[in-house]
């Protein structure tokens, strides 16, 4: 007789959850794609390092995207045989991915910028390069603003670190509008300078990504006023008499809360029983948490 499956999590896809993600992921493939062909072209016509920088990140960006959209997908998929826990643990797993690729990004940014600077610095028009990287700057705030809506409302570290590239991406055509205006007013040097200025904050924000997923894989300890959160909400059930050894660690992008609750030992089973569904409905009613598990220990 086959054993039945042992599922921790819901054993369906969250409709709304998915369209989230879906929002998020056609946003940053349209956009992406815009702007690689729009910064490629003008690179090309132009050869400025500067512009040439932040159209790489734009290209790692679209590479990076696509990889998020199957990443997300997998995280979607209903828990089953093999992950009675769920697919959660993706998200963070394409973060790190998505970090990485911004931190080699990030490498070939400086090995152009230092070429130029060791050569014959480049003269260009200036024209085509500034409104190219002010609509770009312009189309990444938009993108930004979006994208972090839906991941807050969806709670994904993997939509968050997309949005915050966005970001980035934003300051990046700033300082490459700074380097491309020195380059022509001042002196030609400013753009491969300006270009490593860009890969700086690539970097930063990779490695504030890198950590922050990290955490989220290796079991990272919630944060301490969280765990009061926690504490809190189970000792406000009416039956609860104590509650201690609060545990909550991150399973994929959301916590997963272990407590060990005091009640009388002289009830009943079932109001025990009913108490113990009642502070795990507590604690799964705040936010971060995903699920709650219950450790019932008679008070005397």
């Amino acid at each position: 007789m086959n054993q039945p499956i042992r599922r921790v999590r819901p054993s369906e896809i969250d409709p709304h959850q998915l369209r989230l993600y879906q929002q998020a992921i056609w946003i940053a493939v349209l956009g992406n794609v815009t702007l690689v062909l729009a910064k490629g072209a003008a690179t090309w016509l132009s050869g400025s390092t500067a512009l040439l920088a932040t159209t790489v990140d734009s290209a790692t960006d679209l590479v990076y995207t696509l990889f998020m959209a199957w990443g997300l997908s997998r995280s979607q998929q209903p828990a089953d045989e093999n992950h009675p826990q769920g697919h959660a643990r993706i998200e963070p797993v394409v973060s790190t991915v998505i970090a990485l690729m911004m931190g080699l990004a990030g490498l070939e940014v400086v090995r152009r910028a230092i070429d130029t600077l060791r050569g014959e610095p480049a003269t260009f028009g200036w024209g085509l390069p500034v409104a190219v990287l002010i609509g770009s700057g312009l189309v990444k705030v938009i993108m930004y603003l979006a994208v972090r809506r839906l991941a807050q409302e969806a709670r994904s570290p993997a939509i968050m670190a997309s949005a915050r590239d966005n970001l980035v991406d934003v300051i990046s055509a700033g300082t490459a509008l700074a380097g491309v205006v020195a380059a022509t007013w001042i002196h030609p040097l400013a753009d491969p300078l300006a270009g490593l200025a860009v890969s700086v904050w690539i970097f930063r924000n990779a490695a504030d990504i890198l950590v922050e997923n990290l955490g989220y894989l290796t079991g990272r300890a919630a944060d301490p006023e969280l765990v009061e959160r926690i504490y809190a909400a189970a000792s406000q059930v009416e039956g609860v008499e104590g509650v201690h050894r609060v545990i909550a660690d991150y399973v994929g992008p959301q916590v997963r809360a272990e407590l060990h609750v005091e009640v009388d030992g002289d009830i009943a089973f079932h109001d025990a029983h009913r108490i113990s569904n009642t502070v795990r409905d507590a604690v799964q009613a705040l936010d971060e948490v995903d699920l709650a598990f219950i450790h019932l220990e008679p008070a005397r």
